[in-house]
């Protein structure tokens, strides 16, 4: 559909003809008729017009503006509305060794989720799904999560993007790195200021060292590769895949996907 043509179209309905010409006398006369009878009953009909008028052109700019629901609930961008806005806590945290799991070691499931920041699959799993995987599984003890990453060699930021989150995963703010990139991976994936987002979820001292890191050292670097690894080693070529006690789930990782894979297991 031509939008553009068809906002054109109604809007070039609205002027009057050339040869229009208002006679203002008689306007006046049949709005002082109308008045007459019940002086304020035309100005609450006024009010009410120009109310459902307003409604109504709201209405069809938020059409126009709002993008159609995706049919395949991962396969929409999460909301900007959703990004991270508070500011990083500016304590300094401890260093985490193991930032990259979560969940009791000795839970019966362990799960692998390959993933790449730059993919919007798995920005909207992190915004829609893993709230109630997190608290149906993870907080409850019944499965241990690592996060693998995989950047596709098809995402240009991809690899930077898990750069910096591992980097902020050694000074213990992984997860407030990943989940502000997964919900600006539409602003960043464009004009690539990975370093921009993420200076804005960790303190300012720390994130001079998280540039360090992804600058000089390659603990990072390992850790990627590491992941990239694993990911042959098990054939995983597509993101997000979740790996469940060996059994693969997806391409679908929708939760009632997911809990029919995983509560089987837990049985």
């Amino acid at each position: 559909m031509d939008v553009k043509g068809w906002v054109d179209e109604r809007l070039s309905s609205l002027d009057p003809p050339d040869d229009w010409r208002p006679d203002s006398s008689a306007a006046f006369a049949r709005l002082r008729r109308l008045d007459a009878p019940a002086p304020r009953r035309w100005w609450l009909w006024a009010s009410v017009s120009a109310a459902a008028a307003g409604a109504a052109v709201c209405a069809v700019l938020l059409l126009l503006s709002t993008p159609s629901a995706c049919a395949n609930p991962l396969g929409c961008r999460p909301s900007l509305a959703a990004a991270v806005s508070t500011p990083p806590d500016a304590k300094v945290r401890e260093p985490q060794p193991n930032f990259k799991e979560s969940g009791s070691r000795t839970a019966p499931v362990t799960c692998e989720l390959y993933a790449d920041y730059e993919c919007s699959h798995c920005a909207a799993f992190d915004v829609q799904t893993m709230p109630q995987f997190s608290a149906r599984y993870i907080d409850s003890g019944k499965v241990r999560l690592i996060h693998r990453d995989l950047p596709l060699a098809n995402h240009r930021y991809a690899r930077l993007a898990a750069l910096y989150a591992d980097a902020a995963g050694q000074a213990g703010y992984y997860q407030d790195v990943a989940s502000r990139l997964y919900r600006t991976e539409v602003m960043w994936s464009t004009d690539g200021d990975v370093d921009g987002q993420v200076a804005k979820a960790v303190p300012a001292a720390v994130m001079e060292k998280v540039r360090s890191q992804v600058r000089d050292e390659s603990s990072v670097e390992n850790s990627v590769k590491t992941d990239e690894a694993e990911a042959r080693q098990k054939h995983v070529d597509r993101t997000p895949t979740l790996i469940c006690n060996g059994r693969t789930i997806g391409p679908n990782l929708a939760f009632p996907q997911i809990e029919a894979q995983i509560d089987p297991l837990l049985r």
